[in-house]
């Protein structure tokens, strides 16, 4: 048996027509029809039922579709495990979904081009969980947003740090039809603004807090919407839910389409260092190349 035989019965059963399953597998007419009858024998019964139109499976054939299924998924899914353990993987950096979209390629772009290629694998998740994972080796390097969090999981004894860049958090709404925010700071108390806010564990709402807490302004603002992703927020901006605090760098092809708009002035924006952070003892020689390059970089951008 081949699994290109299962394949093909997959394929069958979702056209019910052989020549249709023929063409989307690339294979002659008569050719598929002799896979089908080569899978056939090997099971001992018939499959399909070629004697209706379209072509339909047989009690036989319907219940073995289910095991055909789940034997493809399966031998895919082992055959690219496998490859991946094989994949030459140097450097594994752990950061937030967001940054691995807008800030991990173009770092990674500017060592490239200095350097050269290097194989790095990137994986995605919170903060406590991006240190959890730098303490126990599973990571050699962690890009986050700086936070009072990150600073109090990584003892400086052990973890070295650099700042690589700096986020900044902007206020954004949907645009009314004179190009205005339809929700714009501060709101008032007795029509406060819809936000659409982040998870309370997030690095970013924890700086949110803090900022609005400490800050001289007053935001009048009722919470309608809260996710654990930022994608979440911006999408449910642009379908003008509410206003939210987005990084500039998610929202900026949204701002320049005229899709949302800024929702404040100036003072209404939070600055964000971008940091990496690393275990001294890892004795990675790609880690020590790739961070002393990334800590000259990030000095000359100042």
């Amino acid at each position: 048996m081949q699994i290109k035989w299962l394949e093909d019965f997959r394929e069958l059963a979702k056209t019910r027509s052989f020549s249709r399953a023929a063409e989307n597998r690339s294979v002659t007419h008569p050719a598929f029809g002799r896979r089908i009858r080569a899978l056939e024998e090997w099971v001992g019964t018939a499959l399909v039922d070629r004697g209706v139109q379209p072509v339909a499976l047989t009690p036989a054939g319907r219940l073995f579709l289910d095991a055909a299924s789940n034997a493809i998924d399966d031998l895919n899914e082992a055959r690219w495990l496998l490859r991946e353990v094989q994949l030459p993987v140097a450097l594994k950096i752990g950061t937030g979904r967001t940054l691995a979209r807008t800030f991990v390629p173009g770092w990674y772009q500017d060592l490239y081009e200095q350097r050269g290629p290097f194989p790095i694998s990137v994986t995605t998740g919170g903060t406590q969980g991006g240190v959890l994972e730098l303490a126990d080796g599973t990571t050699d390097l962690l890009i986050s947003y700086a936070s009072p969090q990150a600073d109090a999981l990584l003892d400086p004894r052990k973890y070295d740090h650099c700042r690589l860049d700096s986020e900044t958090l902007v206020p954004v709404s949907i645009p009314d039809k004179r190009g205005h925010p339809r929700f714009r700071l501060p709101g008032s108390a007795g029509s406060p603004l819809p936000w659409l806010a982040f998870s309370r564990g997030l690095t970013l709402r924890q700086i949110l807090d803090s900022h609005l807490a400490a800050t001289d302004q007053k935001a009048f603002l009722t919470p309608v919407f809260q996710a654990d992703f930022y994608e979440a927020v911006e999408e449910m901006a642009l379908r003008g839910f509410g206003m939210a605090w987005l990084p500039h760098r998610l929202v900026k092809n949204d701002l320049g389409a005229g899709a949302l708009c800024l929702a404040g002035v100036k003072e209404w924006n939070i600055r964000v260092d971008i940091s990496m952070y690393r275990v001294r003892s890892n004795q990675n020689a790609l880690l020590d190349e790739v961070w002393k390059l990334a800590i000259a970089n990030a000095q000359r951008l100042g």
